[in-house]
């Protein structure tokens, strides 16, 4: 929860001082390339929650890895949450100041998890049908699982609408286990 609140914190000051410099857009860009190389880099994120390693260091390692691909003012701001002592919490930071683009660019992301690859046209209704409930922009993440066997789950904000194979067969499975019959012979 500690690192939640610390990080919407910074996201919000930097997301706020973007808007004023007017360069969300690529703030977000570099935001993303941060959460990019956090997620898929071990060694660099053991790296920023480590104690043994100085500030200085690391400031230096940030600046070396993140210097030609983001924007000044975004390395300036890793530098001054480096120098606070709050390195540990640059992915945190980025992932809440991505939440905060969307949101203030009216973007919801929907996952849809379906059996197999979807088709073009039933992908541009689902994302129509999104778009009409929402009123908004919609970033679809596809994933494919092959055990749900037929139909799909879709979830966005605090809604998740179920329609798989696997789910009416487990329902199934329910109902037959408080069978009610009762045999009169």
């Amino acid at each position: 929860m500690k690192e939640t609140k610390i990080a919407s914190r910074y996201a919000k000051a930097l997301f706020d001082f973007a808007l004023e410099q007017k360069v969300p857009e690529q703030v977000k860009n570099d935001m993303d390339l941060i959460v990019s190389v956090c997620s898929n880099n071990k060694d660099f994120k053991l790296m920023l929650t480590s104690p043994l390693i100085y500030s200085e260091k690391k400031e230096a390692i940030i600046a070396e890895i993140f210097g030609k691909h983001i924007q000044e003012m975004t390395l300036q701001f890793l530098i001054i949450i480096t120098r606070k002592r709050r390195e540990a919490f640059i992915e945190g930071i980025a992932r809440q100041f991505i939440e905060l683009y969307k949101e203030y660019k009216n973007i919801t992301t929907a996952e849809l998890t379906t059996a197999r690859e979807l088709g073009s046209e039933l992908r541009e209704k689902v994302i129509a049908e999104l778009k009409a409930q929402t009123k908004g922009e919609i970033e679809l993440i596809e994933e494919i699982k092959e055990e749900l066997i037929g139909g799909f789950v879709l979830s966005y904000k605090d809604y998740q609408y179920d329609a798989s194979i696997k789910k009416q067969i487990k329902k199934l499975r329910r109902e037959f286990d408080t069978n009610l019959y009762i045999r009169g012979f």
